[in-house]
């Protein structure tokens, strides 16, 4: 045991006089070439670094507000298909479950509806009882309702999308009539027809949602001669990602016909989001593998210039690897120093990405207001991002995840180390006695 110790020690102190080398040649204010070349590809790497944390937050960002509002809203956690007799007591067992936040009994199915003036649309129906989307607070919260309203316009009429309201021409008060087909095991296909006042406007921010959702009272399937669609749970967890866990509970449970999780329902929209986001990653990180490069033609320039010192070391008896050691940590030196400073700068501005850009915005909206009372400008443009006459948000999302910084900074540490390492391995070989002589 002695015997391991006094190796490590001896380790560290052969490490410590080169990582001071290595350090006094990469970040010391002596101003030489190498070391400016080097400080410009710590600049760089932290550039870098900054380009991919607000992009990544950013998508990030989007990315979380649209998944959670449609796991909110029509999606759920889990989703449960059952025989109509086991509905009640699966769904008080449920409700039960220390893991479940809410469950939520519903039919869904596509209908044509009609407005006023004859516009129609197809809209996504969910027939919810009242006192069922009440209990929901998540379900409400998603469509910028309290539940008190929510159960309220469900027992007075139809909560209608405010886009679907659009492009059916109605509003509050205005009757408008859903017509569908279901399918009866006697007399084949039936058309049927139901009609209701819009009793609430929702805006959920998302256009999917808002111009083709809505929902009606459970209670009028009665009207119905039969269901037009088969009632599903959904289950919304404390936790989301013990859906499976939970899945694999209830999958052998009396009555339960189907069920899957969010990520089996919405399986195809996960993956073009994972793949998107892939891409992204690989496009942006193209900037290290730029900066990688120049560091790794510096070295060898550096390298060029300093083999009469190398020499040196090599023929007082620095070994090769030692000599190695000091270039490979002058790579991970400039690679850390980077990617700290890249940290430190991009949280912040991704976390405020919407006030800065908000705030450019102000600035200029106030030049050109200033340059159009002076008669220079003829007129005031719209500067803001998201115009609402194009753009159907409000802001820009920010989310910054643990895991993609890690990500992000490991790529800086190790694209600068490869690099410094191929720049050095060209003169590893060569011959201290023929370098002298050269010079």
């Amino acid at each position: 045991m002695a015997a391991n110790e006094n190796r490590r020690d001896q380790k560290n102190t052969r490490f410590v006089p080169l990582l001071r080398i290595a350090f006094r040649w990469s970040m010391t204010r002596r101003k030489t070439a190498h070391q400016t070349g080097l400080r410009f590809a710590a600049i760089g790497i932290a550039a870098g670094i900054v380009a991919l944390i607000v992009v990544m937050s950013v998508m990030n960002g989007f990315q979380r507000q649209y998944i959670d509002s449609l796991l909110e809203t029509t999606s759920f956690h889990i989703r449960i298909k059952a025989e109509n007799s086991h509905v009640p007591a699966l769904s008080q067992s449920l409700r039960q479950n220390p893991l479940v936040r809410s469950v939520t009994p519903f039919v869904e199915t596509n209908l044509l509806a009609e407005g006023p003036e004859n516009h129609q649309s197809v809209l996504r129906l969910m027939w919810v009882g009242p006192q069922d989307l009440a209990s929901d607070a998540g379900f409400c919260r998603a469509l910028h309702l309290s539940p008190a309203l929510a159960e309220e316009g469900l027992e007075s009429g139809i909560l209608l999308g405010s886009e679907a309201a659009r492009l059916l021409g109605a509003y509050e008060g205005i009757k408008i009539t859903m017509r569908g087909a279901l399918v009866s095991p006697d007399e084949g296909i039936q058309q049927y027809e139901t009609d209701a006042p819009v009793s609430r406007l929702f805006r959920s921010g998302y256009y999917e949602l808002d111009a083709g959702l809505a929902i009606v009272s459970r209670e009028k399937i009665a009207n119905l001669s039969l269901a037009p669609a088969p009632t599903v749970l959904g289950v919304k967890l404390k936790n989301p990602e013990q859906a499976d866990a939970l899945v694999a509970a209830l999958s052998h449970e009396e009555g339960i016909e189907s069920i899957e999780s969010w990520r089996d329902y919405n399986r195809s929209f996960f993956s073009a989001l994972r793949t998107e986001k892939i891409v992204m990653f690989l496009l942006v990180s193209i900037i290290f593998a730029v900066v990688a490069i120049n560091i790794h033609y510096s070295m060898r320039r550096t390298i060029a210039r300093k083999a009469r010192d190398l020499a040196i070391l090599s023929a007082f008896g620095t070994s090769q690897r030692s000599i190695s050691t000091i270039f490979m940590f002058e790579g991970l030196i400039v690679g850390i120093v980077g990617a700290a400073l890249g940290i430190v700068v991009g949280i912040p501005i991704a976390q405020n990405v919407d006030r800065i850009i908000n705030g450019a915005i102000a600035l200029l909206d106030g030049i050109m207001s200033l340059l159009y009372r002076m008669g220079i400008a003829k007129s005031i443009p719209d500067l803001r991002l998201f115009s609402p006459t194009v753009f159907y948000t409000e802001g820009i999302p920010s989310r910054i995840f643990t895991s993609d910084i890690s990500l992000i900074a490991a790529f800086a540490v190790i694209f600068p180390a490869i690099a410094v390492y191929l720049a050095y391995r060209r003169f590893r070989n060569a011959s201290p006695l023929e370098v002298l002589r050269s010079e």
